[in-house]
């Protein structure tokens, strides 16, 4: 039961955060009026009255745990305010998902600013989870649930021998977590379990952040690239022999990139080291490169058909800024050849394609990163595929001046003039991109 001194805390987080989110205030009932009079309640330590905490129940219901997290981070709430919140949580007499969310980022929360203000990691922390609930009366756990806690130890083992972010992905390890939790019920906040929870939290999330970390490096290194790494121009490349290089160009995406792709940050050349061939690199940054490679296909397609079947089109409507093209990239469109056919005009119009489509999704993924930056995990995503495009885009640079050397030595200037003006469009998008890094 709460006293009136975490009633009026609470209260006060409560109304202070939906407010924020409605953009205006609401009446409060007089009950409420008078548990937050220090006049007609000067004795905090008395328990406050079951319809009070009931309507603190009430609000409760309309924060979610992202509202929680997003607030208590952005206004630095204090451990004490935190410890009202675990407790006012765990008494509800009735317990949901989302308040399982809520003590679970609550719990972890707390220790790790513990963890910052000691500077030194959290030992087993029963101890110290007791002493938040004390007055609390707990059942002995049932034998399920120590079955169940027996399964921590065997994700704490898995998460101890991650070297790279896309372990994380590919192992599912955030879902299985996850889905163990929620077995637990009611269960889930007794001191055993939420203990175990809360050392599995602190140290699966200090491997995310060391190996978020490494990732974030790595691409900010890709991505500031200095111009004495960036792929040659289409001047440079005259001399380059493009028929022998054009098939394997063409299978990029399918079969593997060039091991050596120019604009890599490290000295050898690669994003993620030497020897590591790029589309395993970005595997290794938790990319998903086949769903990355279906959505840029996919959009090919669309960005075909809605050219074809509107003649006067000359630009692509977007969330992030109009697409504008030029008369041969619409054209390239409209004129798409089978990939059977190997030959240079065919070469043309697949190069002008995937660049166009390449800046369509970067102008698609750079709102929706920003919108979900300050979220948990859901800006990862768009992230990885920001990732994706400019590793491809570099790519697709390098093709493209390809392509303008063989244009000039097949006496085509315009040509390769096109190809260099699409080449510019498309610098421009990654450099956008780039910055986000």
């Amino acid at each position: 039961m709460a006293t009136t001194k975490e009633f009026r805390e609470i209260q006060s987080i409560y109304q202070a955060l939906l407010e924020t989110e409605l953009k205006h205030s609401f009446p409060l009932p007089q009950l409420v009026e008078e548990q937050l009079d220090p006049k007609k309640t000067a004795d905090e330590a008395q328990p406050a009255p079951r319809a009070a905490e009931e309507w603190l129940e009430l609000l409760d219901m309309a924060v979610t745990p992202h509202m929680m997290r997003s607030y208590i981070k952005d206004r630095g709430v204090e451990d004490s305010t935190l410890r009202v919140l675990i407790r006012f949580l765990v008494s509800k007499k009735s317990h949901t998902q989302d308040d399982r969310d809520k003590v679970d980022w609550l719990a972890t929360h707390l220790f790790k600013l513990r963890e910052e203000q000691k500077r030194r990691p959290t030992s087993w922390p029963k101890n110290d989870v007791m002493e938040i609930l004390d007055g609390f009366d707990f059942p002995m756990l049932s034998r399920y649930a120590e079955d169940l806690l027996m399964e921590m130890p065997a994700l704490l083992d898995e998460v101890k021998f991650f070297e790279y972010f896309n372990q994380i992905t590919d192992s599912r390890i955030i879902q299985r977590a996850r889905d163990l939790k929620n077995q637990f019920g009611d269960e889930f906040f007794h001191p055993d379990v939420l203990a175990a929870i809360v050392n599995y939290n602190l140290f699966f999330g200090n491997k995310f952040h060391i190996l978020m970390e490494d990732t974030m490096r790595q691409v900010r290194e890709f991505a500031q690239t200095g111009p004495e790494n960036r792929p040659p121009t289409a001047a440079q490349l005259m001399e380059s022999d493009y028929r022998l290089t054009a098939d394997a160009l063409r299978q990029l995406s399918e079969i593997g990139r060039k091991e050596v792709v120019a604009g890599a940050a490290s000295p050898s050349g690669n994003l993620a080291g030497q020897g590591v061939p790029p589309e395993q690199q970005l595997k290794q940054l938790g990319v998903d490169v086949e769903q990355e490679a279906l959505y840029l296909r996919n959009r090919m397609e669309e960005l075909t058909m809605r050219l074809r079947s509107n003649l006067n089109m000359t630009s692509v409507p977007n969330s992030f800024a109009p697409l504008m093209l030029s008369e041969w990239e619409a054209a390239a469109y409209r004129t798409m050849f089978p990939e059977s056919e190997q030959s240079f005009r065919a070469d043309f119009a697949r190069g002008l394609c995937r660049a166009i489509t390449l800046i369509y999704r970067i102008y698609e993924e750079i709102p929706q990163y920003l919108e979900k930056k300050g979220t948990e995990y859901l800006w990862k995503r768009h992230y990885d595929s920001l990732v994706y495009l400019l590793y491809e885009g570099r790519n697709q640079k390098e093709i493209l001046g390809q392509l303008g050397g063989a244009s000039e030595k097949r006496g085509l200037p315009e040509k390769s003039r096109q190809l260099q003006g699409t080449a510019q469009k498309l610098d421009t998008a990654l450099a956008k991109v780039a910055e986000l890094f």
